[in-house]
């Protein structure tokens, strides 16, 4: 008897199993899974200096476009995501300004780690544009460093 009752266990968790798998692989369900994937607030900060020409962007990941924005000097731009499950989220921007212009990834993989945490599934990310070029920080008053020039 004892035997059946550990095969019913076997079998039961197999299926438990191959219903998670199932869930996880199916791209109509990807959706709900976001309730278990780390929440993110993207920061895009105008620290160019007074009298400047406004700065003028567009973001987007590969799937959506977040439109195209226009920030003047001390103005914030910031936008929302959920991390893809099994990571490959990536986030880029292009950047127009006093005739220059920059392409660069604002968010993936790597620069998630470096984001600060506001709790267990949500981080920020600060990005400063200055006149010099673009500053990254995990939190806004954390110590920015010099990622890109323009």
């Amino acid at each position: 008897m004892s035997y059946f009752k550990n095969n019913n266990n076997s079998i039961f968790f197999s299926f438990i199993f191959a219903l998670n798998l199932a869930l996880v692989t199916s791209s109509s369900l990807t959706p709900k899974l976001a309730l278990f994937t780390p929440g993110y607030l993207m920061h895009i900060a105008d620290a160019l200096p007074n009298g400047a020409p406004p700065l003028k962007l567009r973001c987007q990941d590969k799937n959506h476009a977040l439109g195209d924005q226009t920030l003047n000097v001390s103005e914030e731009y910031k936008f929302k995501f959920k991390g893809q499950f099994f990571g490959g989220t990536l986030y880029f921007c292009h950047f127009y300004w006093n005739g220059k212009d920059k392409v660069f990834d604002v968010f993936n993989d790597n620069i998630s780690s470096g984001c600060g945490s506001l709790g267990a599934f949500l981080s920020e990310c600060y990005w400063k544009v200055q006149e010099d070029g673009f500053y990254f920080g995990g939190r806004q008053d954390a110590q920015f460093e010099k990622r890109y020039s323009w």
